[in-house]
């Protein structure tokens, strides 16, 4: 990703409680639009820039009658996030009132730029082939056991760097972590030392709005069931030889709607 600069005007607006001030994004061309995360100005998609492949995959979706919006939301959802390209100023502008404003914006080259596809494997012993190709590793590990319990779970994290956050919050430590790059878009990290080390369901209870802080995610009953699944995948799997994590860098946002 690139961050774009802009020196852009704000305005005030009176509001239910008073008046604020709001960057409406006037002086945006009709090629681009702004992506807002939780409500606040986050990455630029600009059209122009032919380059980006996550532009060619926008534009493939709308040549196909898929309005923006509904694109970017539904990109926000696969990725766990509050994206959309409206802004949420329904007041009324105060006349007059522009100042200008620097704004720091990242445009987004791919979609994998905010989409990692995170596994985490429970295993006695395994291969570095079986974690190369998806269908191959959910053959072998998408097995359920007595209890009706998979040796995998799952989540989808949007940048690379919430991946360490959220191994420091899992595991309330900071580790070095040894890298093995088994393509050009798939790595694995062997988390075998930190095995029974996981906090517990009261402590995610105690500390998920810290997750929530750190991450800038979204606040909602699927982020805190995902992290719940993830736990009690952990401990159900403290006595397992072998914990690696598969991290899958997503190039195409691939699920039947966008």
């Amino acid at each position: 990703m690139k961050k774009i600069n802009l020196e852009i005007e704000s305005y005030l607006f009176d509001g239910e409680n008073g008046e604020f001030r709001a960057i409406p994004f006037y002086e945006l061309s009709i090629d681009e639009s702004v992506i807002y995360q939780n409500q606040e100005p986050k990455y630029l998609i600009d059209f122009n820039y032919r380059d980006s492949s996550f532009v060619k995959q926008i534009k493939k979706a709308m040549e196909q009658g898929v309005d923006l919006e509904e694109i970017i939301n539904g990109y926000g959802i696969y990725l766990g996030l509050d994206w959309t390209t409206k802004h949420n100023i329904v007041s009324n502008e105060i006349p007059n009132s522009q100042q200008t404003e620097k704004v720091e914006l990242e445009r987004i080259e791919s979609f994998g730029d905010v989409a990692n596809e995170l596994i985490f494997i429970a295993t006695d012993n395994y291969n570095k082939s079986d974690f190369i190709n998806e269908n191959g590793l959910l053959d072998k590990f998408m097995i359920q056991d007595k209890n009706g319990f998979y040796s995998l779970e799952s989540m989808v994290i949007d940048r690379k760097e919430n991946i360490g956050k959220l191994l420091d919050f899992l595991f309330q430590r900071k580790t070095e972590l040894t890298e093995i790059q088994l393509s050009e878009n798939i790595s694995i990290y062997d988390l075998s030392s930190l095995i029974g080390k996981s906090i517990d369901l009261n402590q995610l209870e105690n500390d998920y709005q810290k997750w929530i802080k750190i991450s800038g995610r979204n606040n909602t009953m699927d982020e805190y069931g995902t992290l719940l699944a993830l736990i009690g995948f952990l401990e159900r799997n403290s006595g397992e030889k072998q914990l690696i994590l598969r991290v899958e860098n997503k190039k195409q946002h691939t699920t039947n709607t966008p």
